[in-house]
């Protein structure tokens, strides 16, 4: 009787096996099909932030997506939007952060209203003069704060930012009233770079010239214009002093 149980349970076995091995072996061709190795993050990430194996892990997942689409090898590299815990990470979700040879972190205090702006905001820097003359120093820059002190922003500058910056600061200081201050871009991928432009001092403007600064014009333009900017705001001077 025992006998005639196993040989039952060993033909029903053998039935099912091979009703259902094809069937089984086409399950498993699907899911080999959908499976990928990918990146997937596992904190928020914001725009500028870099890819850190905090934030992101390298996991086996389950999707049909073209696994070309796909970014490989994130870490080091820095997101260009903003993404949620949990997010496949796609190679145009991915930037490698390609510095300027000269492109150092610079530390500020002195830049109004850094707290206004959270971490990674893209923002201009920009100076405003007391005679109400407005010009943008930086732009299109990744802001990063320094620690819990909101006032204190980092910015990435190249060697001729640096120069544009410490210009800009000496005005600020220079020109009772003058103020630099942020302002972030309301769309940053629809938005593109203002067309305005800061005019440093003659000084300033000489060392562009020797480091081969592209923005500077070789015609002397810059000159005459930073003595035209230099001569309102001394009768800006005049007019509040009853000059």
């Amino acid at each position: 009787m025992l006998s005639l149980l196993v040989l039952a349970c060993i033909r029903t076995r053998g039935y099912y096996v091979k009703k259902y091995e094809p069937l089984l072996a086409e399950k498993q061709q699907i899911i080999d099909g959908v499976t990928r190795y990918a990146y997937v993050t596992t904190a928020e990430v914001f725009p500028g932030e870099l890819f850190t194996e905090e934030n992101t892990v390298f996991r086996q997942i389950l999707t049909e997506e073209d696994s070309g689409l796909l970014a490989d090898d994130v870490i080091g590299k820095v997101a260009v939007a903003r993404l949620s815990e949990g997010m496949l990470l796609h190679t145009n979700q991915c930037s490698s952060k390609n510095c300027d040879k000269t492109e150092r972190e610079c530390i500020f205090t002195d830049i109004a209203a850094a707290d206004g702006f959270p971490e990674y905001e893209l923002v201009d820097v920009r100076l405003r003069y007391p005679n109400g003359e407005n010009y943008c120093v930086l732009k299109k820059k990744r802001l990063y704060k320094a620690g819990e002190e909101e006032e204190v922003s980092r910015l990435w500058l190249s060697e001729a930012e640096q120069v544009l910056i410490s210009a800009a600061r000496y005005d600020a200081f220079l020109y009772s009233g003058a103020e630099l201050y942020f302002v972030a871009f309301i769309e940053e991928a629809l938005q593109t770079e203002t067309d305005s432009f800061y005019v440093p001092p003659e000084q300033s403007i000489r060392q562009l010239i020797e480091i081969g600064d592209s923005r500077v014009a070789a015609d002397g333009t810059w000159f005459q214009m930073r003595k035209a900017v230099e001569e309102r705001q001394q009768l800006e001077w005049e007019r509040r002093n009853g000059y």
